[in-house]
């Protein structure tokens, strides 16, 4: 038996990348000659990454129950600040989903409080895990749900496009996704609070809406929220749009324009599961036309949620378009690129209102 043995050197030929391993594990843009990273103005704001770290750093610093795990993320999903501050709370299990996942359920049973971030495309891994270890036992893990919808260049395999279709169908577990950086405050800072049930808080790669200037994350700015509670954010009347996490900002955007305010009622449900469904009996009973919109795949997601609704419910006559990831695997790409692929560009989606 002939054993090959190959020693790899990962950034080899780059000499910053030898020297700096993590940093240049995924760069972004870099100078070819230098090495150097470019920095654009893209960089001024905060990224949910690091929205997720520092909240995370200060809930910690209040509430000694909390606990951090990640699988071998611990740079990529910001886990690196609690665990440079608090180390013995705060552990990375390297690439092992399941026992991340497992380690959590464990935690829990003991009354302190974890929070589990793993990246939607490898929560995968671990769903039997989700199942047989946290939701049957209905123990209180957190799952921070990384990388959740289209991440952009990395491709087919870390688009985290199914998180809420494999999910929702769990019992006894919450699933939300922010609309924005200070609603993934709110719900980290209400999850710790003390739940009878796990949640998986979903959010996206890449920059929220907060310039690092005026970034905060002290506790003493943190609200409560009511599980399972949407709001209304724009009143039209003659097309409903419900929309569920990040995404629904080009809602907002579509608003702002004259010809769709009055003609939109645009509702961020924040929440999968449960579903409001005060503000759902609301739509139903006034409007006939409703508009769908996620960053997940359609079949067996949101939209689809939304459907059973009115059909349990026993509603007539209600014309629903579902927006989202289609049915096949989407490939390499920009963010722009991609939602323009899939139709989930504004310009695609006023097309889709315009039809009504």
């Amino acid at each position: 038996v002939k054993v090959l043995h190959v020693k790899t050197i990962k950034g080899k030929g780059l000499a910053k990348a030898e020297e700096n391993q993590v940093t240049y594990h995924a760069p972004g843009k870099f100078d070819k000659i230098s090495g150097e990273l470019i920095k654009t103005e893209e960089n001024q704001s905060v990224k949910y990454q690091d929205v997720f770290g520092f909240t995370l750093l200060e809930l910690a610093k209040h509430n000694k129950k909390i606990i951090g795990i990640t699988p071998a993320m611990p740079t990529g999903s910001s886990l690196k600040y609690m665990m440079a501050e608090f180390p013995n709370r705060a552990f990375d299990v390297g690439i092992a989903e399941q026992h991340a996942v497992t380690l959590a359920a464990g935690i829990a049973t003991q009354g302190l409080i974890p929070f589990c971030v793993i990246y939607s495309t490898f929560l995968q891994r671990a769903y039997d895990q989700i199942i047989h270890d946290v939701a049957l036992q209905k123990l209180p893990v957190i799952f921070c749900v990384d990388r959740a919808g289209l991440v952009g260049e990395d491709g087919a395999t870390h688009h985290g496009v199914f998180d809420i279709a494999f999910l929702r169908l769990i019992p006894n577990l919450i699933i939300a996704s922010p609309l924005n950086a200070s609603e993934f405050q709110n719900l980290l800072y209400t999850a710790q609070l003390g739940l009878n049930s796990p949640i998986a808080i979903r959010y996206p790669r890449g920059l929220s809406n907060i310039p690092f200037s005026v970034f905060n994350s002290n506790i003493k700015c943190f609200n409560n929220i009511k599980i399972g509670k949407g709001k209304q954010l724009s009143f039209g009347n003659k097309i409903a749009i419900l929309s569920i996490g990040t995404i629904g900002n080009s809602i907002v955007e579509i608003c702002k324009e004259e010809k769709y305010n009055s003609k939109i009622a645009h509702f961020n449900m924040l929440f999968v599961k449960p579903l409001d469904e005060r503000i759902l009996h609301e739509v139903c009973l006034k409007f006939t036309n409703i508009i769908t919109v996620e960053d997940g795949v359609i079949s067996g997601g949101f939209g689809s949620s939304i459907i059973e609704f009115i059909q349990e419910n026993n509603y007539q006559n209600i014309q629903v378009k579902r927006l989202g990831i289609p049915d096949n695997f989407i490939e390499h790409g920009t963010i722009a690129e991609l939602h323009l692929l899939v139709g989930l560009d504004i310009c695609s989606i006023k097309k889709e209102i315009d039809k009504i």
